[in-house]
């Protein structure tokens, strides 16, 4: 059989097609550049890998950032790695669509029972409906591979703020336990003078059990502030995917970072996170994809399958017959109603989740710009008031005893308030970068990057 001109051209194009996934990587690398996000790197086995994983290295030796986590993480969690390879699927799916159903041949021989030629067939047919789908075929798959790289950008931009949220939680934690160090051991000379007073007779046995219980409760604060450091680097360790050596080679500084000067305006902050949220960007695409399948069925719905082809035969006398072979099946029972039925149900379906998600991302979105103002609030409040207050109270009481008019236990007292306060300041300050970090990923990239598209001409 001779193919049509388009038949030819089709399966060309379809084995020209590039099963290779990474121009749709680098789409999803600018992507995640757009938001404010680290370029990405997919191991290939090529020389660049080994710099990558000697850059890594350099990382794990010194004292690691937060950027330095970040790129670590995007490098190596193998979560990550393995949402990549969701874009190989898509991106062959692609090819897949492109591609005519093979021809099918047939063949028959009968042989005479007398004299004569034995009776041969042969012939060769291609499914026309493959041939005029392909189109429509190749329109859906394009939709899926385009919410895969949506998907793919939005788990990354996932893991980035986790990542920074659980960096600057072991950062406080180790902060929390530096103080917890310090307030155990004013609680264990506190408690160690009480014992010798108690054993010259000059307090009674209320104030040592007293004094005793507040150093026990110490020790116990500090052990959970220890554990608590513990695992914090464990969830760090998980998110940068270290184990082995690397897993202990690293550290992190204690400081916390300082707020910054001001909160930029964040009025537009909600439309523009509809805009550039991947995971809503890729539920458009998935239902793009079925609404293009539910036309595709709309359309072949009534055409039956239909072989199209050419056959040969040379019967018993030996005369040669060609021409032309159709194959048609006939719809009695499938008219294809329950799959078009089906497919209208889940575009209905895709487009009521996408909406359901466009509001869930505005009201997560509102949600986390209070909660980012009010911890800012309670930060700055610790800072110029409770910090300073009990600053005060300290400075006093310190000259009350240096006048011999407020006994050791007392100063004792103020300063664990003191300590309280600040433990308490370091969780509020904790609390906001979370909250940043939070608001970030429900931005759909970091606000710096947010704010300075919304103020692009």
């Amino acid at each position: 059989m001779k193919m049509t001109h388009f038949t030819i051209a089709a399966s060309i194009a379809a084995g020209c097609a590039s099963t290779s996934p990474r121009p749709s990587f680098e789409q999803v690398s600018k992507l995640v550049e757009d938001r404010g996000g680290k370029p990405l790197h997919w191991d290939e086995g090529t020389p660049a890998d080994a710099q990558v994983q000697a850059h890594v290295r350099d990382l794990l030796r010194g004292t690691l950032t937060p950027e330095g986590a970040l790129e670590i993480a995007l490098l190596r969690n193998q979560g990550l790695v393995a949402i990549y390879e969701e874009l190989g699927v898509a991106q062959a799916d692609v090819v897949q669509a492109g591609l005519l159903r093979n021809p099918t041949v047939g063949a028959r021989v009968r042989f005479p029972t007398g004299a004569g030629f034995t009776d041969t067939e042969f012939s060769v047919a291609e499914d026309f409906l493959s041939i005029l789908t392909l189109p429509m075929r190749k329109r859906v798959a394009a939709a899926q591979l385009d919410a895969s790289k949506a998907r793919v950008g939005s788990a990354v931009l996932d893991l980035t703020a986790e990542v920074r949220g659980v960096f600057v939680g072991l950062q406080a934690a180790q902060a929390t336990a530096k103080v917890r160090q310090l307030a155990f051991e004013a609680q264990q000379a506190a408690a160690e003078l009480r014992r010798r007073q108690h054993a010259a007779g000059n307090v009674g046995d209320l104030e040592l059990v007293q004094e005793e219980a507040f150093y026990q409760q110490s020790k116990l604060d500090l052990a959970r502030a220890d554990t608590q450091v513990l695992e914090q680097q464990e969830r760090l360790n998980r998110l940068l995917g270290l184990w082995g050596e690397e897993s202990t080679s690293w550290k992190v500084p204690d400081e916390l970072p300082v707020l910054p000067a001001a909160e930029a305006a964040l009025e537009h902050l909600e439309s523009l996170a509809v805009a550039r949220r991947l995971d809503l960007a890729a539920a458009h695409s998935e239902a793009q994809a079925l609404e293009q399948a539910a036309s595709a069925a709309g359309i072949t719905r009534f055409i039956p399958a239909l072989d199209v082809g050419v056959s040969t035969e040379r019967d018993a006398e030996g005369t040669r017959v060609t021409g032309p072979s159709v194959t048609l099946e006939i719809p009695l029972f499938d008219q294809g109603q329950a799959r078009a039925a089906r497919l209208a149900a889940q575009v209905r379906q895709a487009r009521a989740r996408e909406a359901e998600l466009a509001v869930n991302v505005r009201a997560e979105v509102r949600a986390l710009r209070t909660r980012l103002l009010a911890t800012r609030g309670v930060v700055e409040h610790y800072r110029t008031v409770l910090l300073p207050l009990r600053e005060r109270v300290v400075q006093h009481a310190q000259l009350r005893y240096n006048a011999m008019l407020l006994g050791v236990f007392q100063l004792l007292v103020a300063r664990r308030e003191q300590i309280d306060a600040y433990r308490d300041y370091l969780d509020s300050v904790r609390d906001y970068w979370i909250a940043r970090a939070d608001l970030e990923r429900a931005a759909g990239g970091s606000l710096t990057a947010t704010l300075a598209q919304e103020n692009k001409p």
